[in-house]
């Protein structure tokens, strides 16, 4: 889906987004980032930069949804890892909207995805 390419100082860390968020944060606590997920901006600061890669069609769709400026990677991640929990027909109608417009923002599809997961969950 998404790659995130993080340089800190000297150190580096190439992540998966679909993985696990205490697994990315313990990463990036190895290479000597302290700071949560939810505050890390995208906006590449000169000690801490962060270049994301889709790697299929999805993980295209999501990195059109990112905004730099506002969108934090622990948004992005949480996402991916929304995306890669769906099963097959939630992951294909959630594409769709993306697709059709009706998702615009990476907060705007995590809404969604947490809508979906609640109705999977009001069904059981």
């Amino acid at each position: 889906m998404v790659t995130a390419n993080v340089r800190f100082l000297t150190n580096n860390l190439v992540a998966d987004l679909t993985c696990r968020n205490a697994d990315l944060q313990i990463n990036l606590q190895n290479i000597g980032v302290l700071t949560p997920l939810s505050l890390i901006r995208l906006d590449n600061a000169r000690t801490l930069q962060i270049h994301l890669s889709p790697n299929d069609s999805i993980g295209e769709l999501v990195c059109n949804l990112v905004n730099p400026k506002s969108d934090t990677l622990g948004n992005v991640q949480r996402l991916c890892r929304h995306i890669h929990c769906m099963n097959e027909q939630n992951r294909e109608n959630f594409i769709k909207k993306i697709k059709n417009g009706n998702i615009k923002s990476v907060s705007q599809a995590i809404k969604e995805a947490d809508k979906i997961r609640a109705d999977k969950n009001a069904s059981r």
